[in-house]
């Protein structure tokens, strides 16, 4: 089997050179912020052919529905609400980036998935036009502006009130003025970009290895942009979760140094900034990195790897409760992410709303049947929810099992399934012998044994696995976290603790032995320092 807190300021001169301006010139005259669009309140529309529905953020043409981004899809909205006007870059960053200061990269890149949408999920309904010096207009697919209509009034004072704050940045360092360049990320190094990201999504070792491929690529032709850095960052970092000893100090590296450069270019980058949060190593290090995680969330308040990072955070010192609006905010922004459904699904399930739960990982299971992490997450929520018949039938649909799993893990699961199906003796024993077994072969089997422990109620056989997971008491583990053909490694400086307070470990945080087991783990005083308590405690 597989499977109220205070905020720190930040201590960046460039960012407090930024606030600086906006205070200095809202000083001197009040300026009415551009509201930010917000996708859920705007209705479906059309442009020629293809119908437009902002709150799914989808493209319909065709009768084949097409996934935007988010903020591709707020462009999108702004450029139709001018019908056929010019927008300013201003009025953007007002309508899509809640005014924040964003370089230009950050508006090109923007625009360039636009006008890759409006071809191959648009049906070229649609173009972006450039209006140099000033901003972006939509016009048809033949080219004439929509309706020829002019764009809303410009809020001159909030205008002026952005490009104060940009002085203010640019006074400070000559390095920030490279964030303002004219110049767009070049189709081919925005078309590996993208392929990148699109690797990088689907949160396999192959596709890590893929992803940082297509970045390095992407950088290579784009060297003075952030996007490519910023993504090859993080790229690493992820790589870096899952290699073995030997390369994880040298990943970490080059994923440090490719965030370096991102930000060099654009203090905002919000890849980098999340690549610069994963290299702080959470295990025993909880405060730290409690303080990393809301640093960076402070400067990308809404990049999805920022917020899952948080979110694991506070899983991992079993706040999960806490953990489900940073989640929801990753989810809202990355919607296909298979990883991302099955850490949704499990947060739901875990504080006890079960039927979104069920809801979620039904939905992640339609959309990635034969997803290593989604089939085998699906397999636990069955036979921890009474379901163990329905496993079963999954472990025997043999077509469409994940690939790259061996028989024999398929055959543990079975024998957890059918003891918990129809529980006896006999098959109690059966799927007990293999589960030990299997925890001295990977470090993510030995937590699947200590959660069917646990809910089979063999207390003492979970904090004996326990023992070894964490202090190599009893038998020592290796870095290997499934089969040697899943190739996923999970060293000891980097064990899990999010898997102690989910639903199906609740008998062992009945036990005597956990409150000690989480004084010498360094939590009970991250929760005196921090001011908080655990789920666990705070329901009971």
């Amino acid at each position: 089997m597989q499977g109220g807190d205070s905020t720190d300021a930040i201590d960046n001169p460039l960012e407090n050179a930024d606030t600086l301006g906006r205070r200095v010139l809202m000083e001197q005259s009040p300026i009415v912020p551009t509201p930010q669009i917000v996708l859920a309140h705007e209705q479906p529309f059309r442009i020629g052919p293809a119908e437009i529905r902002p709150a799914t953020r989808e493209y319909v043409h065709n009768g084949h529905a097409r996934i935007a981004e988010p903020r591709v899809m707020q462009m999108l909205v702004a450029l139709h609400r001018a019908d056929g006007g010019v927008v300013s870059k201003d009025d953007l960053i007002g309508l899509c980036w809640e005014g924040r200061v964003v370089g230009e990269d950050a508006i090109n890149r923007v625009v360039s998935r636009l006008r890759h949408d409006a071809v191959e999920k648009a049906g070229g309904a649609f173009k972006v036009e450039t209006i140099t010096k000033v901003g972006y207009r939509l016009v048809g697919a033949d080219g004439a502006a929509r309706n020829g209509g002019a764009a809303g009034p410009v809020d001159r004072r909030r205008a002026l009130a952005i490009g104060g704050s940009v002085l203010a940045v640019a006074g400070g360092s000559a390095v920030a003025w490279r964030m303002f360049q004219d110049e767009q990320l070049p189709p081919e190094a925005q078309r590996l970009y993208d392929q990148g990201w699109s690797a990088l999504r689907d949160g396999t070792v192959d596709q890590y290895a893929n992803a940082v491929a297509k970045f390095r690529m992407a950088a290579d032709l784009a060297p003075n942009h952030a996007v490519p850095w910023g993504g090859l960052a993080l790229a690493y970092q992820k790589q870096a979760e899952s290699a073995p000893s030997g390369q994880h100090e040298s990943l970490k590296a080059r994923g440090n140094a490719a965030a370096r450069r991102a930000l060099a270019i654009d203090p905002n980058n919000g890849d980098a900034i999340a690549a610069s949060i994963l290299v702080v190593p959470t295990y025993r290090n909880w405060i730290a990195k409690d303080r990393a995680c809301r640093e960076a969330i402070a400067r990308a308040p809404r990049h999805p790897a920022v917020n899952i990072a948080m979110a694991a955070l506070l899983g991992s010192v079993g706040r999960a409760r806490a953990s489900l609006p940073y989640v929801e905010r990753a989810f809202a922004a990355e919607p296909m992410v298979p990883g991302l459904h099955m850490f949704r699904a499990t947060t739901l399930w875990d504080i006890g709303r079960l039927e979104e739960a069920e809801s979620a990982m039904d939905r992640a299971f339609r959309l990635w049947p034969r997803h290593y992490a989604i089939w085998f997450s699906r397999f636990n929520h069955l036979i921890y929810s009474d379901r163990a018949q329905e496993a079963l039938a999954m472990v025997a649909d043999i077509a469409n099992r994940p690939t790259g799993i061996p028989d024999w893990n398929f055959e543990a699961s079975e024998l957890v399934a059918r003891a918990l199906a129809n529980p006896g003796r006999a098959s109690l024993e059966a799927a007990t012998t293999a589960m030990l077994g299997l925890a001295k072969r990977g470090v993510g089997f030995a937590q699947n044994a200590i959660a069917f422990a646990s809910a089979t109620n063999q207390i003492d056989i979970a904090f004996s696995i326990l023992d070894a997971f964490y202090f190599n008491r009893g038998f020592a583990l290796g870095e290997q976290r499934y089969s040697k053909e899943q190739a996923m490694y999970s060293a000891e400086r980097a064990r899990d603790t999010y898997f102690l307070f989910m639903t199906r470990t609740a008998n062992v945080r009945r036990d005597a032995r956990f409150a000690p087991l989480l004084e010498e783990l360094g939590l009970e005083q991250y929760w005196q320092s921090s001011g908080t308590v655990p789920d666990y405690r705070a329901l009971r």
